[in-house]
């Protein structure tokens, strides 16, 4: 009996030690690197769009369209090279965030992260950056980012790690996975949409056309679609006047 005592004593005091998590059972997601998911006990899930290609702007407006007709927010990662970060979409890039849309970086072309060198990579993503600011016409302050194809595994120049390391020294806290990639079986789709999920959609006209069915669709099962900073609690988006400029003494002794 005395045992028993003990170890519930034991098993009371490490439930206070650990705090929320222990209390809900569920860690907090962002205590990972790559995040995948959000909060599993929030009915909020978070629609992202890559690639954002020139010949795909027709999608991103009917993106736009479906988050004014819903009220929902979705999160757009956009290239630069081949995608359509330059001043002339300045205003498609503006009816994005005036829809209470996120901007993320998805790099400077499609091409894994761990295929430059160090620097190299460093130096992408800040003139993914300029150009973004470029765009806009002011400095966006970019929260996250997702690596073309969504992977950080070993390259052909930079290993994981180091991909991670780089990535950190620019200033990313988190690289964006997703856990639902589903845009053509609707039943598959809403099998695995569960709170917190993440869902991967590009700028293409099936994937839109599979958003139209799933948006309706998801608030009628009580979802609330969010953009990645409302999925974590986080502030909105920073901006100012100021256009970035990116300068390799900044990040030498971070």
């Amino acid at each position: 009996m005395r045992n028993l005592q003990r170890i519930l004593a034991l098993l009371l005091c490490l439930c206070a030690l650990a705090g929320p998590v222990c209390a809900s059972g569920e860690e907090n997601p962002l205590d990972s690197f790559t995040l995948k998911h959000g909060s599993r006990e929030s009915k909020k899930v978070a629609i992202t769009v890559d690639d954002c290609y020139k010949t795909a702007t027709e999608w991103i407006e009917a993106d736009v369209e479906l988050c004014k007709q819903y009220g929902i927010h979705m999160t757009f990662f956009p290239l630069y090279k081949t995608g359509c970060l330059f001043p002339e979409y300045r205003e498609l890039w503006q009816s994005v965030l005036d829809a209470g849309c996120e901007i993320g970086c998805h790099g400077y072309q499609h091409l894994h992260l761990g295929s430059f060198d160090y620097w190299t990579l460093v130096k992408r993503l800040g003139m993914w950056q300029e150009k973004l600011d470029e765009t806009l016409g002011y400095h966006y302050e970019t929260r996250w980012i997702r690596g073309p194809g969504g992977s950080i595994e070993n390259g052909r120049k930079l290993s994981k790690d180091q991909v991670i390391s780089a990535l950190k020294r620019y200033g990313y806290q988190h690289i964006v996975h997703w856990d639902v990639s589903e845009t053509i079986n609707m039943e598959k789709a809403l099998k695995k949409i569960q709170n917190g999920s993440i869902m991967l959609f590009h700028t293409k006209k099936k994937d839109t056309r599979f958003l139209e069915q799933l948006i309706p669709t998801l608030q009628e099962m009580g979802y609330e679609m969010v953009t990645l900073s409302e999925l974590f609690s986080m502030d909105p988006v920073e901006t100012s006047p100021e256009l970035y400029k990116y300068d390799r003494k900044n990040y030498e002794d971070k």
